[in-house]
């Protein structure tokens, strides 16, 4: 196949995705990749890029309908493209398919698959310096600790949930989701080993995060929802209600759905509580 051919008939794949034919574009895709196989020479670029694109849209369409453990293993197949990992681009293409993968097995419950997968990103791109690849090193560790945390592996997913938030910079916007979430889930762990106290001390912590993106404002407010819920449980209500009003005082403000949908929950605690 020459790679201008290749290069057209991904366009094709992409065109017919974004219309919303996914079975058409499956069967474009299983094509393409089958005659991308009996390509012998995958030094050209034009053509070594249109095999992952391919590899990586049969996943993406897989994941689209409902296969998710088609999809994990469609991802780890353009996991192993060939690639320069000296290059940032190729590199995050590979790291990319790694979370995929990880994200889909966690989804259908293979939790332990899934810890290999994100503990395998993490060795291979851990030093990668394009933000990029570092984002994603650290989504898949907050990832990894999650998938621990699922397993009952509660001592190893707290000291990896702190670890993580210890070196994620709060104030940085590329940075401060994550490291929310990995309060999150430290908190969480030591809630389940019953150091309450340490997981009120840990959620207290989310104020240092900055919210200039909208993923990083709904991590806060949850965050805040979880710190509530725990002051309820030791049944330190009027403080509970406290942390709530101080996080809706300037919800109205708030269009974005992704952090509503985390405020409309805290409203709904906040009625639930007072009417205690």
């Amino acid at each position: 196949m020459r790679p201008q051919e290749a290069r057209r008939r991904t366009d094709a794949v992409m065109e017919l995705h974004e219309a919303g034919e996914l079975a058409d574009a499956i069967a474009e895709v299983e094509s393409l990749l089958g005659a991308l196989a009996e390509v012998a020479d995958l030094t050209d670029p034009v053509l070594r890029e249109s095999l992952f694109t391919a590899q990586f849209e049969r996943a993406v369409l897989l994941t689209e309908l409902g296969d998710l453990d088609a999809a994990a293993e469609a991802y780890a197949r353009a996991a192993t493209t060939p690639a320069d990992l000296e290059d940032p681009d190729q590199r995050h293409e590979i790291a990319l398919a790694l979370l995929n993968r990880g994200i889909c097995l966690d989804t259908v419950g293979d939790h332990a698959t899934a810890v290999a997968v994100y503990a395998e990103l993490t060795e291979r791109f851990q030093d990668a310096e394009d933000p990029v690849t570092a984002d994603q090193v650290a989504r898949a560790r907050v990832n990894h600790a999650a998938a621990l945390l699922a397993l009952e592996r509660t001592g190893e997913a707290s000291a990896l949930a702190a670890a993580i938030a210890a070196e994620l910079d709060p104030t940085d916007v590329l940075s401060a989701e994550q490291h929310v979430m990995a309060l999150r889930l430290h908190a969480a762990a030591l809630r389940q080993t019953g150091d309450l106290d340490g997981a009120l001390e840990v959620l207290q912590r989310r104020s240092r995060a900055t919210q200039e993106d909208p993923p990083a404002r709904a991590q806060v407010a949850a965050a805040a929802q979880e710190h509530a819920e725990l002051l309820a449980e030791l049944g330190e209500v009027a403080v509970a209600l406290e942390v709530l009003d101080e996080v809706l005082a300037d919800a109205d403000l708030e269009v974005d759905p992704e952090v509503t949908d985390v405020l409309d929950e805290l409203r709904a605690d906040r009625r639930r509580l007072a009417g205690a």
